[in-house]
């Protein structure tokens, strides 16, 4: 048979990869002159993709591969390999099985001929599956009677409820006795299949041979249109879990486990790093402390578990039975102190450079490069190990402290143990735990101070909280010689009616024009001479004000900062110097053909909504609100209780905390109704049908929004809808692909997802010419049913997520945004570990959740469409998309900020 000529690709030195037109991936890495070669053929056919009465029948299968096929009897697949003198094998995995011989490189080709005949021709006679069947059960019996295995089996069963990493790879004696022949045949039809292969030839090999070979050998094989099934995600683990076995055995174990990251996660590498420091060998923490120093145990290691899925970081001990309770506390300590203190210097290094070596070490022989090669692959969708090696390299002390913070928390720890017969261990009593884990708490943070927020995202951060309210939050970093303060006060749009919208934008350039003491010029001149900035900020839930200083002049600036918020002037010869700017803004804002597009379009979806007022205010308030308005509104929201006050920089938390008792401790105001500053803001309805708005201007571009509602700050909603906005959004995005690179639809184009306390807006922004206006709304719909009706791409999900947590990492690097992601995570009772929670719940996106999201906000019959520009005829409801998938939707304003907790507004 003549298949289609497939070019070898180069992705780094020396290594290719290549997929066939039937799906089939090919990795082949050179090594010239190593007279050695590799060939592995990999599955995705692993035990997590079995069904129920499936169990074991992967691991059984890779057992029968090797017994037989039309042209070789049983015994002559593996003979024909040590014939050559080389050495087959094979093993099964939860994610994959492989199926691998290694022997001289000049037998590469007959290697591959032999693996891919047993791989795609086994005959799976009866009579060897029976005879076979028996040597797993012994396989199974055996694995039953080793203490470790049973313990780290029982341990999976109980840190896993619903995800398949709780059963076991060889199934049971019951699930593998009830596996037919016919149930193989049908397993084998399922997952063994083209889009399913990687073919792995590692050593001195030609890459365009084996590239051909392949080819040549599995081609010709048909592509698959069957779908992976879908793997449960695993529910957050909500309280400690506890178990105990009792076993004919004559040593005790104990076994530890926390909910750890993915592979694929940000955090594989810190957490290897940090587990290499903790457990790895005889320098580590735990051997140290409870082996070396105490006595404690006989062995004591441990590592990370990270898989395809969200894995574990798992603690194993040896140990007398009657020291368990003791064991445990001390081992729980040393973990528990990773999130309380930095590791030093030369942990760090050892752990990094131990890990890369055992890596590098272990790329010496041609099967383990392979075994690299395609576990990547497979776990990445990137063969290449040096983007690992590199996060390794990265490791920061601060990244082990903020993970340590986020994984290692008492209330997810699965503690198990296996004991002589006969004997109770005082640890297996769910109190008895609860008070050894709350010790170890307590002991792992002697010496450091009681304000640490130790789960926070950002490290080295402070909270405390003053007699009369004010929450306070210091972040202390060194590294340079500056200093942000953040003062932040509920108010913004969302506390404005339409006889007060603008107030707040009025208030905030106001606030830092003068106080009491100090006029407008004299504080301008004290600020610059401190060479800082001071000024203030109004957003759609908060507002306040900001100061930047060199950290020599943190006492000043805040004393700054204290005068501002509660002794401003309110002068009214300022407040006439503002108004005629604000007006001005409004009139830049009609001239801007998007702002104002976004303008109308937030005036509709959210219809009685504070959301859809204008953000810059309304001009009659504006021209006719008096200073004392202002004033008076100021004074409800600027109270004590309501003042989120943060500070990042070059600190110490402790003599700020006593700064700012002195500075702003004796503030106190009157008592406020309640109703006078808890403004009543119940979502919008979803619109009733298709809202279609067009405002004409005299000009050669028109402007388009459409757009839904949307979810908010608080709703698990967020991270799909993020994630399915970002997939659309930028220069590689669809709709920039679709539209304007191959359709020349529309010059400037994005999506846009943002989040409110009490709502949100998803939906589509296009600048376009007037007479492709019609086309590039249809276009538009025809990608938003795309995305409804299918999900998105491995590659689309990858790099959105990628990109969302890029642009949350890359913005919190001054500290201005420091400060503000501090206080905003406080006003809006995030907390100050939400970092950690967004960048996890964005890694656990996928393509399906995309979907659900696609299909529940984009609401085809209850949307909001705005034009404006050049006159063209408005594309009539009618004329919009035909289909009504299901779906529930909001739109709001223009594209999200870095940030997450900014998308709301300061």
């Amino acid at each position: 048979m003549t298949h289609t000529p497939v070019e070898a690709i180069e992705i780094a030195p020396h290594l290719h990869k290549n997929t066939l037109d039937n799906g089939l991936t090919v990795l082949v890495k050179e090594t010239p002159g190593t007279k050695v070669a590799t060939v592995q053929i990999w599955v995705k056919a692993g035990s997590i993709y079995e069904a129920k009465n499936e169990a074991g029948i992967t691991h059984l299968i890779e057992h029968m591969i090797f017994k037989g096929t039309p042209t070789r009897a049983p015994g002559e697949v593996a003979g024909g390999i040590e014939a050559m003198g080389g050495q087959i094998n094979a093993y099964t995995s939860y994610e994959y099985t492989v199926y691998h011989a290694t022997l001289s490189s000049r037998n590469w080709g007959d290697a591959l001929e032999v693996l891919t005949d047993a791989v795609l021709h086994s005959n799976f006679d009866a009579g060897e599956l029976e005879r076979e069947k028996k040597v797993v059960l012994e396989e199974i019996s055996m694995r039953k009677d080793r203490a470790n295995i049973a313990l780290f089996q029982e341990l999976m069963a109980q840190a896993y409820t619903v995800h398949p990493y709780r059963l076991p790879i060889s199934g049971t004696a019951e699930s593998v006795s009830a596996i037919s022949r016919e149930d193989i045949l049908r397993y084998m039809k399922k997952h063994y299949h083209p889009n399913n292969f990687t073919v792995v030839v590692v050593g001195d090999v030609r890459v365009q041979q084996v590239v051909d070979t392949v080819n040549d050998l599995m081609g010709g094989l048909p592509k698959s249109e069957n779908k992976p099934p879908t793997i449960p995600k695993e529910p957050a683990q909500a309280a400690t879990r506890l178990f105990a076995l009792t076993e004919d055995v004559n040593q005790t174990q104990l076994a530890l486990a926390f909910p750890g990251p993915s592979f694929k996660g940000q955090d594989a590498a810190i957490v290897d790093v940090m587990t290499t420091i903790l457990a790895s060998g005889e320098t580590s923490r735990l051997y140290t402390r409870l082996r070396n120093e105490k006595g404690l145990v006989y062995r004591i290691d441990g590592s990370a578990f990270t898989p395809r899925d969200p894995g574990l970081l798992e603690f194993t001990a040896t140990l007398d039975a009657e020291k368990a309770s003791t064991v445990l506390e001390e081992m729980l300590t040393e973990i528990f102190r990773m999130k309380h203190s930095k590791v030093s210097d030369e942990e760090l290094d050892r752990a990094k450079r131990n890990l890369e070596s055992d890596f590098i070490f272990n790329l010496e022989r041609a099967e383990g490069q392979a075994r690299v090669l395609g576990s990547f692959e497979f776990l990445t969708g990137d063969p290449r190990e040096d983007k690992y090696l590199a996060r390794v390299r990265a490791v920061s002390k601060e990244d082990i402290q903020r993970v340590a913070a986020f994984y290692l928390k008492g209330e997810h720890l699965t503690v198990g143990s296996i004991a002589p017969l006969g004997t109770t261990l005082t640890l297996n009593q769910a109190q008895q735990l609860a008070q050894i884990i709350a010790k170890a708490e307590a002991t792992a943070k002697l010496g450091q101070p009681a304000s640490q927020v130790d789960d926070a995202y950002l490290t080295g951060v402070h909270r405390f909280q003053l007699k009369n309210g004010i929450r306070l939050l210091v972040r202390e970093n060194h590294d340079v010689p500056t200093v942000s303060i953040r003062a932040v006060l509920p108010g913004g749009l969302r506390s404005e009616t339409q006889i007060t919208n603008g107030a707040f934008a009025f208030i905030s350039e106001l606030l830092p024009k003068g106080t009491e003491k100090l006029s407008a010029e004299k504080l301008a001149k004290k600020v610059a001479n401190m060479a800082g900035s001071l000024g203030g900020f109004n957003g759609k839930n908060t507002f306040g004000v900001k100061g930047d200083f060199l950290s020599r002049f943190t006492n000043e600036g805040l004393a700054l900062v204290r005068d501002v918020i509660i002794t401003p002037a309110f002068a009214p010869t300022e407040a006439e110097k503002i108004r005629p700017e604000l007006l001005s803004q409004l009139k830049n804002q009609e001239d801007s053909l998007p702002s104002l597009g976004f303008k109308e379009f937030n005036k509709r979806l959210f219809m009685g909504h504070p959301y859809g007022l204008n953000t810059l205010g309304n001009e009659t308030v504006i021209n006719n609100v008096s200073v004392a308005d202002l004033k008076r509104l100021y004074e409800e929201h600027a109270r004590p209780e309501a003042l989120v006050l943060a500070v990042a920089g070059d600190v110490d938390a402790e003599t700020v905390r006593a700064t700012v008792e002195k500075l702003f401790g004796a503030w106190r105001t009157a008592p406020v109704k309640k109703s006078q500053v808890e403004e009543s803001a119940l979502p919008p309805d979803v619109p009733v049908g298709p809202e279609i708005i067009s405002i004409p201007r005299d000009k050669q571009q028109v402007h388009i929004i459409i757009g839904f509602v949307g979810t908010t700050l608080n709703s698990e909603d967020r991270y799909g809808l993020e994630v399915l906005d970002t997939a659309l959004s930028g220069q590689s995005g669809r709709l920039f692909t679709e539209l304007r690179d191959k359709e020349s639809l529309a010059y400037s184009l994005s999506s846009f997802s943002l989040l409110g306390l009490d709502t949100g807006s998803f939906g589509i922004y296009i600048g376009t010419s007037p007479d492709k206006k019609d086309q590039a709304i249809k276009a538009v719909w025809q990608q938003l049913y795309r995305v409804m009706e299918e999900p998105l791409s491995e590659e689309e999900l990858t790099k959105a997520k990628n990109v969302l947590i890029s642009n949350y990492e890359l913005g919190l690097q001054t500290r201005g945004n420091q400060a503000m992601e501090m206080a905003l995570n406080e006003t809006y009772g995030l907390g100050q570990d939400f970092g950690n929670r967004y960048v996890h719940a964005l890694e656990q996106v996928d393509a399906l959740t995309v979907q659900a999201m696609a299909r529940k906000y984009i609401r085809p019959g209850n949307y909001v469409q705005v034009t404006v520009g050049a006159s063209a005829a408005p594309l009539l409801p009618e004329q919009a998309p035909e289909k009504t998938p299901q779906s529930e939707a909001e739109p709001e304003a223009e594209p999200a900020a870095p940030i997450p907790s900014e998308n709301i507004g300061e």
